[in-house]
This record gives C-alpha cells, sequence and structure tokens, in this order.
C-alpha cells in the first residue's frame, strides 16, 4: 500500500512539473545555454543598432563637412550682403523624394557684413528664420547647432551662424502636373525671412535673397536648370558657331515655306472672291452704259429737226 502510493506521488509531481515547465519559460533548461542565448540576441542587437547610428552619424558629417566648404566657397565673393541685416543664407537639398514629393533641406545662415538700418545692434542669436513655399510645407529639426553671438568680425570670410534642417513635403496638388527639374526646384525653393525686434523695440524684418548660395551641394548640385530664353539662346549661338566653323550650311530665312500656309490659302481665297465681285460690279457698269448710250441714241434720232433763223 506504500509502496503504491509513493509511485502515484512520484507520478503526479511528474507531470506537475512537465505541465509548469512552458509557463516558467524554460526555467527548468540549463542554465548557461539560457545565459548564452540571451547574451547573443543582446550582442546583435547592440551591434545593428550602433551600426546603423554610426552609418548616419558619417553621413551627416561628411554632409556637414562639404556643405560648409561649398557655402563658403560659393559666400566668398559677397563683399557685402544684400539686405540690412548683414546676412547671407546657403540653402540646400539633403534629399529629394520624386515619387511621392518628400524632402529635407538644410538652411545655414551666414555672417556677411556688418549689420545696418534696422538691424543695427541685432544680436544674430535674437533673429528669427522664417521660410515660405510655394507648393510645400516644412517642418524644423533639431539638428544641436546652437546661434553664435559675434559682435565683431574678425575676419573678410563669412561666419557661420545658425543652422537648420527641414522635413519638407510637396503639395500633392503640384506633384500632379509634369515634373521636371526646373519645376521641382522652384517647388522646393522658399522665400526666407528674417525677423527681429531693433534696439527701439520694434519688430523689423526683411527678405533674404537665395540665389546667392542656392543648391551648391547635394540635390541640384550638379544638375543645370536654364528657362525657356536661356535655352533658345544657348541653341542660337550653338547654331551661329557651327555655321561659322562651316559645319552647316547658311539657310536665308523666309526663301522656303516650312509649313503648310493656312493663312497664305485663306487670304488667297477671300481676294479671288472680293477680286470677282469688283469685276461683276464693273462689268455690269460698262452694260448700263452701251445700253443708256444705245436708248438715248435712238431717242435723239426720232426727234424732228429744225433749221433756226433769225
Amino acid at each position: 500500500m506504500v509502496r503504491t502510493s509513493a509511485a502515484m506521488a512520484s507520478l503526479l509531481a511528474t507531470s506537475a512539473l512537465a505541465s509548469m515547465e512552458p509557463v516558467l519559460g524554460g526555467m527548468f533548461q540549463p542554465r548557461g545555454d539560457t545565459l548564452e542565448t540571451r547574451l547573443d540576441s543582446a550582442g546583435s542587437d547592440s551591434l545593428q543598432r550602433r551600426q546603423t547610428t554610426t552609418t548616419d552619424a558619417t553621413n551627416m558629417t561628411l554632409w556637414n563637412t562639404d556643405t560648409s566648404a561649398a557655402c563658403l566657397s560659393a559666400l566668398s565673393s559677397l563683399s557685402a550682403a544684400s539686405n540690412p541685416s548683414g546676412t547671407a543664407v546657403c540653402y540646400n537639398l539633403f534629399s529629394l523624394d520624386t515619387t511621392n514629393g518628400s524632402f529635407m533641406a538644410d538652411l545655414r545662415l551666414f555672417q556677411v557684413s556688418v549689420p545696418f538700418g534696422d538691424f543695427q545692434g541685432i544680436p544674430p542669436a535674437d533673429i528669427s528664420v522664417g521660410l515660405e513655399y510655394n507648393g510645400a510645407s516644412v517642418s524644423p529639426v533639431s539638428t544641436g547647432v546652437q546661434a553664435r553671438d559675434i559682435t565683431k568680425r574678425q575676419s573678410s570670410a563669412p561666419t557661420q551662424l545658425q543652422a537648420y534642417m527641414f522635413v519638407g513635403q510637396i503639395d500633392q496638388a503640384k506633384m500632379a502636373q509634369p515634373m521636371t527639374m526646373g519645376v521641382l526646384e522652384a517647388l522646393v525653393m522658399p522665400t526666407v525671412t528674417l525677423t527681429g525686434k531693433n534696439l527701439a523695440g520694434q519688430q523689423v524684418s526683411t527678405n533674404v535673397s537665395s540665389n546667392e548660395a542656392a543648391f551648391v551641394n547635394g540635390i541640384f548640385s550638379t544638375e543645370v536648370v536654364m528657362s525657356d530664353f536661356s535655352i533658345a539662346s544657348l541653341a542660337v549661338d550653338t547654331i551661329t558657331a557651327q555655321m561659322h566653323n562651316g559645319t552647316v550650311a547658311f539657310v536665308l530665312p523666309g526663301v522656303n515655306i516650312l509649313i503648310f500656309p493656312v493663312g497664305l490659302v485663306l487670304t488667297s481665297i477671300w481676294l479671288v472672291i472680293g477680286v470677282g465681285f469688283y469685276a461683276f460690279g464693273t462689268y455690269e457698269r460698262y452694260s448700263y452704259r452701251d445700253t443708256y448710250r444705245s436708248r438715248k441714241a435712238r431717242v435723239d434720232g426720232n426727234k424732228p429737226t429744225y433749221n433756226a433763223r433769225i
């Protein structure tokens, strides 16, 4: 009896442990195997995360270096800013998706000359930057770059004051039109406005020209976008050079009709109709004159003649 009870207790204990093992999540596995698996998974996730962060940081570091050099090279030719704030902007695109219209923009504010007018005496840290797009919207992204307070310029080279990163989206209504490089550039080119308070406490603002240093790095930096007039002028210059070199023969303009002369055909038809009506009217007048002369001659021939006497 005692042996039967012991056997039943042993069987129940074994069944309970077997049912609890999945619930306890493998506590009955060897401790070394569980710890090794956990360390391997944690090390793999940490390595992948560290590699991604290092790659992003490397790309942004290279971008900042190249963009700063390109902006300084473009703005070094300016002797003075075109606005009273004494600053100039360098605007570039870090990325652009032509399918859905998303982009990332980089805007840097440089001190080029001494502020004058309404902006005289305003610290660069108190100047706020506003962007207005014609067909897009943006939101700022923190870059960790703080504004520098520069009271005196130590050299004639432009000095970077602030740097901004923006994530933007082109309006879907604008994306419906045929997209070319010129259209895309116009959609992502903003109007930059600087706002601040002068010494009198009044709010002043000015627009900054974006053409002084725009697209010197990143997207559109290697693209040449020309207007229709520039393209036509370039074509004329190319043809002129080919004529001077003897590559193409000179063709006197206006000698050959290169298209179907619709206007000439319509004008000729109206001319024929007008000449026909004029000729018909002339013929009718001549006929009426001959008829009148014949009738008058017959009337005059039937009249008696009288010899006049005194």
